[in-house]
């Protein structure tokens, strides 16, 4: 078994990396409601466009679950051009000891042009992950039992932040 490296916070961790700031979280606070997948599915042009989202993720069902194999989440804020700040946050508190470190994006994933679905497995498993939202996530909800004050955008020109989720034991 690896040993941790405790000396790194790994909020401090996620800023040094780029995200614009982060918070750790008890996984308790993560809010998954089945309604935010079918927001999803009745909502969102990129349903089933993408093994990256909903039907192909994992259900509120299944999240939940999983949230009970962790105890603590890092949720962090970043800029849209920042997406691969998802996976090498994830690669790096691996590297720290936290062998099961676990992330997920926001939104849809964007990285082939076309997702082959029929094929179904991802090429680009080492860049990709889930969206939150295509989990069942409950982003704002989320954001506010983190202390973020977060707001739904009146219009496309509006200046925005994404959001990403780290699970650690």
């Amino acid at each position: 078994m690896s040993k941790r490296n405790t000396s790194i916070n790994l909020s401090d961790l996620a800023v040094q990396l780029g995200a614009v700031d982060a918070k750790i979280i008890p996984t308790y606070q993560v809010v998954v409601s089945d309604a935010v997948r079918w927001k999803c599915r009745f909502g969102c042009k990129n349903y089933g466009k993408s093994l990256m989202c909903p039907p192909h993720t994992p259900t509120p069902e299944e999240m939940k679950r999983l949230l009970k194999e962790y105890k603590k989440a890092v949720l962090f804020r970043f800029k849209p051009d920042s997406k691969s700040l998802v996976v090498e946050l994830e690669k790096q508190v691996f590297l720290l000891g936290y062998p099961n470190a676990l992330a997920f994006s926001a939104g849809p994933c964007k990285l082939c042009e076309d997702c082959d679905i029929e094929a179904g497995y991802c090429i680009k498993p080492d860049e990709a992950r889930p969206s939150m939202e295509g989990c069942g996530i409950d982003v704002f909800e989320t954001a506010k039992n983190a202390g973020y004050d977060m707001k739904v955008l009146t219009s496309r020109d509006q200046e925005y932040l994404w959001y990403g989720l780290l699970l650690t034991k």
